[in-house]
């Protein structure tokens, strides 16, 4: 009877706890899947050509970058400076939410989806993104008072 209880008990202690925690991951995945207003991961197959930013205290060497629509663009982000940066590809909403986020969780706990590339001093990373839709969007490290201190730039996609 007592091993019956703790098989009960071990049970029940475990299922409310790992459905949620499911569901919240399925969600956030498909969320970041999504086609979004700025645009969606693209495959190398269809780079064409590669924009090379360099990162420093706290500015990125490009400010200002213009694209086409449906143009597939390699980002190479190379960290020259001496702490963490990023790059995040977004509307204003977007990257106001990722700066919020990593104002909250800390650079510890820092976390990426399609749209960001993460870099420690001296690393260079790639992302490739699609650009589907004309508008004008941005690029920004959202590390702590970086965005804020004008590491931020301007994506014009024709």
């Amino acid at each position: 009877m007592k091993h019956i209880s703790k098989l009960f008990i071990t049970l029940a202690l475990s299922l409310p706890f790992t459905a949620p925690a499911r569901a919240d991951m399925d969600m956030h995945h498909h969320e970041a899947a999504a086609e979004a207003p700025y645009g969606k991961p693209g495959k190398a197959a269809d780079v064409s050509r590669t924009i090379e930013i360099n990162a420093r205290e706290i500015t990125y060497d490009v400010k200002d970058i213009k694209v086409k629509q449906g143009e597939t663009i390699r980002f190479r982000l190379t960290n020259a400076g001496d702490q963490p940066h990023e790059m995040t590809i977004g509307d204003k909403a977007t990257l106001d939410a990722h700066r919020q986020m990593m104002g909250k969780m800390g650079m510890d706990d820092h976390h990426t989806d399609g749209n960001t590339i993460d870099t420690e001093p001296g690393e260079t990373k790639e992302l490739i993104w699609t650009f589907t839709q004309k508008g004008t969007f941005g690029f920004s490290c959202s590390y702590p008072g970086h965005s804020e201190a004008g590491m931020v730039g301007s994506i014009v996609v024709e």
